[in-house]
């Protein structure tokens, strides 16, 4: 569905339509395709898939700019329950320096704020020309000197966002959960390992990796396990997987610092397997090191990781 919003005058005098397209779309399908045939395979994915058919309960959204009937910038959203990620932030070479971009944007904030939209994020290079436009739309680095980005429609919405303790475990990572992933290892407290295995360590912008993590589970390779531990709002405040890593099973858990007591129901869910399993924790970490005790994993030997200023434990269960 393409929905437009307003015709503006472009720096060289130039009238682009601002409008969106809302997926799936046959209509713009393959134009919206060709636009950002540029973008990784990971990337081209989604789009290709998201135009095509319902992907879950995820929301894709592209703003674009028209002018003469053809797509010149592009702004995507993904998103799901008010939060989103911002993406394909791209306007065509022989296009850029006319103002299409902040047209593009304005409309695509005004949109995200009337939708009820709570939270947004984005990643790009920090103190570049994108990072500047960025901050003028209310946008802010999630820590210091960082091009991770974050919006928030809400007062206070992390803190708000993670208080509801009533929670079930999430048997199936499904498009939805995309940028509410992201919402929990953006954290800026709690653990420094956050996911050995998909590479997340601090507050980190999932976008990509939840990517190429949801292709592998399509895909049924090397996942033994993957769930999320979900409050009873909608906030994913835990995420646990198990992945084949040569001859052992690596097991990755990470949880907002609020509940890594619920957090058990998360790993009891599991079914850790019976081969050796094996799972790093820094030592400064109680909760989830009496997390791992709880299910009979025990201390093997710790190592030390200079360029995080870590020590960390390696845990390790054997069932069989």
């Amino acid at each position: 569905m393409y929905e437009k919003f307003v015709d503006v005058e472009l720096r060289t005098g130039q009238s682009m339509e601002v409008g969106v397209v809302f997926a799936p779309d046959a209509e713009y399908a393959e134009e919206v395709k060709k636009f950002l045939g540029h973008k990784p395979e990971t990337y081209r994915w989604h789009i290709d898939c998201c135009v095509h058919e319902v992907l879950d309960l995820l929301e894709t959204r592209f703003y674009i700019g028209k002018v003469d009937g053809h797509i010149i910038s592009n702004v995507m959203i993904t998103e799901y329950d008010g939060i989103g990620t911002l993406g394909h932030v791209f306007t065509l070479s022989d296009q850029r320096r006319k103002g299409a971009c902040k047209a593009i944007m304005k409309c695509q904030m005004d949109d995200f704020r009337r939708r009820g939209g709570k939270a947004l994020y984005l990643g790009t290079g920090y103190d570049s020309h994108p990072y500047h436009i960025y901050k003028s739309f209310g946008f802010d680095s999630v820590y210091d000197e960082s091009g991770f980005m974050y919006y928030f429609a809400i007062e206070d919405f992390d803190v708000n966002y993670f208080s509801d303790l009533d929670v079930h475990v999430k048997d199936h990572i499904e498009w939805h959960d995309w940028a509410k992933i992201t919402a929990l290892t953006g954290i800026t407290n709690g653990d420094q390992i956050r996911n050995i295995a998909l590479g997340i360590y601090g507050p980190s912008n999932f976008e990509g990796g939840f990517l190429s993590f949801k292709k592998e589970l399509e895909n049924g390779t090397d996942y033994h396990a993957a769930k999320l531990l979900q409050s009873s709002s909608g906030a994913i405040v835990a995420m646990a997987t198990i992945k084949q890593d040569e001859d052992i099973m690596l097991l990755d858990i990470f949880a907002h610092p609020l509940f890594w007591a619920q957090s058990g129901m998360l790993v009891d869910s599991l079914d850790i397997p019976s081969s050796k399993v094996q799972c790093y924790v820094e030592t400064r970490s109680e909760g989830k090191i009496e997390l791992l005790n709880k299910f009979g994993f025990h201390c093997e030997g710790i190592q030390r990781d200079d360029d995080r200023d870590l020590d960390v434990a390696v845990y390790v269960a054997n069932n069989g």
